[in-house]
């Protein structure tokens, strides 16, 4: 996020610091302060010395058990998964205000600019990808970890969010209601043909997916949660999940262009589902109280090449 979430505050991260990871300091050294980094769409980020803080907004759930699968993966000897660090209390979730906060070692990288990747770090990827997919739990230590079921969570928030645009129900709520109203209302026959395919190619995936070995997959490898530097290191795995290979695979093709052989009906599943879930989260954004600020002028933009307009419109 570009702006700081003003209901957690910082004198509560220290707190939380100083409490659980006080250990990761010199014993005679005062804690550093904040540094707020404005970057992903998912958290708010903060450095404090050697720990980076991740105050998390997962929009469809939050789950700890993915984090905590994530240190599994990296005590089994995959130490490209970037892990959360245990805290003294021995949780890697942790709370304040009622948003989730995970602690990670500082990775300099991780706030840089992404430069793209060589087709050979792809391929690398590509093959850390497939370690994760099979990798296996030890059963002394179980993890709640979500499992596809090829719905769409958001749908709900979806139906809420065009029918107060169309009604003119959010007309007040902020610069952006306008525009979204105008959009929506010209975009309905693309929005209808966008669901009802995303319904009947759920369908068909969950009826070819029954009694498949689920695999562990991330969810969103992209340039924002692979550091390509000298090796490639995945982070952010709050959206771990059981599913098909294809979940990843997907996220790939969106972003670099280039998957794995897989079936193209997964393929398509999971682009339709990425696709109606940003148009979801930023047509909520607007249908509510807001202000216009570098966080919505960003989400605006976003939200037009996901719902864009129909040919021929002026």
């Amino acid at each position: 996020m570009l702006l700081e979430n003003r209901l957690v505050e910082r004198r509560s991260i220290i707190r939380l610091v100083e409490e659980n990871f006080r250990d990761h300091f010199p014993s005679d050294q005062e804690l550093p302060g904040l540094e707020f980094f404005p970057l992903g769409e998912d958290s708010w980020s903060y450095r404090c010395g050697p720990l980076w803080i991740s105050v998390r907004r997962d929009l469809d759930g939050h789950f700890p058990g993915a984090y905590e699968v994530s240190l599994l993966l990296s005590e089994s000897g995959k130490g490209y998964v970037l892990a959360p660090l245990p805290g003294r209390n021995g949780r890697v979730v942790h709370r304040i205000a009622d948003f989730p906060v995970v602690v990670f070692p500082y990775v300099e990288s991780a706030t840089t600019p992404p430069a793209p990747p060589t087709q050979e770090q792809i391929d690398l990827l590509i093959v850390r990808l497939g370690e994760v997919h099979a990798f296996e739990p030890p059963a002394s230590r179980p993890v709640d970890v979500p499992t596809e079921d090829f719905r769409f969570p958001f749908e709900n928030d979806l139906d809420k969010a065009v029918q107060a645009a169309l009604n003119g129900d959010a007309a007040a709520g902020g610069p952006y209601a306008g525009l979204l109203a105008e959009r929506v209302d010209r975009c309905q026959g693309f929005l209808a043909e966008l669901r009802e395919e995303a319904t009947r190619v759920a369908g068909e995936c969950a009826a070819r997916w029954r009694g498949e070995r689920p695999a562990l997959t991330h969810g969103d490898p992209s340039l924002a949660n692979v550091l390509f530097t000298k090796g490639v290191d995945i982070i952010d795995w709050g959206g771990a999940m059981w599913a098909p290979p294809e979940r990843d695979w997907a996220a790939l093709q969106r972003v670099f262009g280039t998957a794995p052989r897989s079936r193209p009906e997964f393929l398509r599943f999971y682009e339709l589902r990425w696709h109606l879930a940003e148009i979801a989260e930023y047509a909520t954004r607007f249908t509510g109280p807001h202000t216009g600020d570098a966080d919505d002028d960003a989400m605006w933009e976003r939200l037009t090449r996901y719902l864009p307009e129909p040919r021929g419109a002026s």
